[in-house]
């Protein structure tokens, strides 16, 4: 099935989104080595422009070899050592990654090894149950079509995912670009917004 996930999101849980995502944004301008699974590339282009970033599914932790494993494609882990000043965002602390967490790691080079400075672990975003809209709701609506219905179905997924198949009369705002595109949801505020993804955290 495509939508894992259904909800109701209200005008501030937009901004919270939003904030979710200014988190996961590039510190600054840069260029080199980038080692990214293709499916953190379809969400977060902009990881590309980054310098020395590894982007992936967290594999495992060695507190003796004081390393972490991050797997970029099928078969292919990318080990990266961590100090004491490595810093942690999104997880209470290093033992607290578990697989297969999606990551993106900053790191520096020294000598053959690849030293991670910063490790940012995919947001848990918890939806209230208030929030949540089931499969047999959301079908009733679409029967009706967002005239009669009085919503706005949104998919959030990246547009080649909308692309290869969407629920009927929805609408693509790709999460990362939804800062930029809110002009395509309603000016009525209190009109009904559904958002579906293919699952989060």
């Amino acid at each position: 099935m495509i939508a894992r996930a259904l909800r109701r999101v209200a005008w501030p849980a937009l901004a919270l989104a939003a904030g979710a995502l200014a988190a996961l944004a590039p510190a600054g301008p840069a260029s080199a080595e980038v080692m990214a699974d293709k499916k953190c590339l379809k969400c977060h282009a902009e990881i590309n422009k980054m310098d020395n970033v590894v982007a992936g599914d967290f594999q495992s932790r060695s507190g003796k070899a004081k390393s972490i494993s991050v797997m970029v494609a099928p078969g292919k882990n990318i080990i990266l050592k961590f100090t004491p000043q490595t810093t942690v965002e999104n997880v209470p602390d290093l033992k607290a990654l578990k697989k297969p967490i999606p990551v993106r790691v900053s790191y520096v080079k020294q000598g053959s090894d690849l030293v991670a400075t910063a490790i940012v672990a995919k947001p848990k975003i918890k939806v209230p149950d208030s929030q949540m809209m089931e499969v047999k709701e959301l079908a009733a609506l679409v029967a009706k079509g967002p005239d009669k219905g009085g919503y706005t179905l949104v998919d959030s997924r990246p547009p080649i995912r909308f692309n290869e198949g969407n629920i009927p009369t929805s609408i693509n705002i790709p999460f990362p670009k939804m800062p930029d595109m809110m002009g395509k949801l309603p000016k009525d505020k209190s009109q009904l917004v559904i958002f579906y993804c293919q699952g989060f955290r």
